[in-house]
């Protein structure tokens, strides 16, 4: 009786996708801190882990758009972005996003386009806050991810 191995084989193919990897997100590039930032935010709905790839003063941003006294958190868990009338709710989706980068030194803007729906990400070169979680991205988001919670 002959047995195939498959599994080793699919085991990298499921691993090369869920990485995104094959496109240009390189780890340490600002549209790789955005892409991974909407898949926390979107497909994950983890909003501590999506805060974390912003700047405090983003987070506080984000937090001034729930009701009085909510956390960038509670507002994140809200986020939501809509294409062709459907919310973006799974890694493909995110990943098929088209992301254009523009990088000047320590900062960056990406633009992030939703088949028409356009959402502008503003990034700088940062250490991070010392969460608990930090995003292996020295990219932080500085701006733009209030019109995932505004539904603007």
């Amino acid at each position: 009786m002959r047995t195939t191995r498959v599994f080793p084989l699919a085991a990298a193919l499921l691993a090369l996708g869920m990485t995104g990897c094959g496109g240009d997100f390189r780890k340490d590039e600002p549209q790789t801190a955005v892409r991974d930032f909407l898949g926390e935010a979107l497909v994950q709905q983890n909003g501590q882990r999506a805060c974390d790839y912003l700047t405090q003063d983003a987070q506080t941003a984000i937090a001034a758009t729930g009701p009085v006294g909510s956390a960038c958190r509670e507002a994140m868990e809200k986020a939501e972005l809509v294409d062709d009338g459907e919310a973006i709710v799974n890694t493909g989706e995110v990943n098929g996003l088209s992301y254009e980068t523009t990088t000047e030194g320590h900062e960056a803007t990406v633009k992030v386009d939703a088949n028409g729906r356009e959402l502008t990400f503003t990034l700088k070169h940062d250490d991070g806050l010392g969460n608990l979680y930090e995003p292996e991205t020295p990219w932080r988001i500085t701006g733009g991810a209030e019109a995932l919670v505004r539904g603007s």
